[in-house]
């Protein structure tokens, strides 16, 4: 009788995390199922650390992820700062790739890519968290998602070095590739004669 009520009490359970993560994967429903989490407190975060690896069947894994970056920010949760590194460059919607969000406001970019607004709203642990796997990043959209992360943060030591480091390394690109520009253009001037 006990393993019954107890195997009921799992499927109970079962379909109501089913719900929230369905919920959580709704644009439509986000919001609620984030205030009911964060009403929660930190009750529902091992549940949501494991939707990373293993999601519900039958949730959209996009809305999903964006739901979860969402609800790791407003949780402050720095258990999932490893998953919100690895998606900063993760569009909501998983839409691809533009240069159309860098050019607007901040809070633009940190609404376009939910795992950037987490993690800066995660703070100083996710900065340092950043700057350490930024030397294996090789992305430019990931580059451009961790340098925004880290200038978006106050107060983490090492921020500054580490975006003059960035800065002047974009320098020397920018020199090098405008001394390129002109000798193709010279070059390009001597196969026409």
């Amino acid at each position: 009788m006990l393993m019954l009520v107890l195997w009921s009490a799992a499927c109970g359970a079962d379909k109501g995390d089913r719900k929230l993560a369905a919920s959580l994967a709704s644009d439509n429903t986000r919001q609620a199922a984030i205030a009911s989490i964060i009403a929660s407190g930190r009750d529902k975060v091992p549940l949501l650390l494991d939707w990373i690896k293993s999601p519900p069947k039958g949730v959209d894994r996009c809305g999903l992820d964006t739901g979860l970056e969402e609800a790791f920010g407003e949780l402050k949760t720095k258990e999932a700062i490893p998953f919100l590194v690895e998606n900063m460059s993760v569009y909501r919607g998983c839409f691809g790739t533009s240069l159309a969000p860098w050019l607007k406001a901040p809070e633009v970019i940190e609404w376009q890519l939910p795992a950037v607004g987490a993690l800066i709203k995660i703070g100083p642990e996710a900065s340092k968290a950043v700057m350490a796997a930024f030397p294996n990043m090789t992305g430019e959209e990931d580059r451009r998602a961790a340098v925004f992360v880290v200038s978006r943060i106050k107060g983490v030591t090492g921020a500054e070095p580490f975006l003059r480091a960035v800065s002047d390394r974009a320098g020397r690109e920018r020199y090098w590739a405008e001394e390129g520009i002109k000798l193709v253009k010279a070059n390009a001037g001597g196969e026409h004669q």
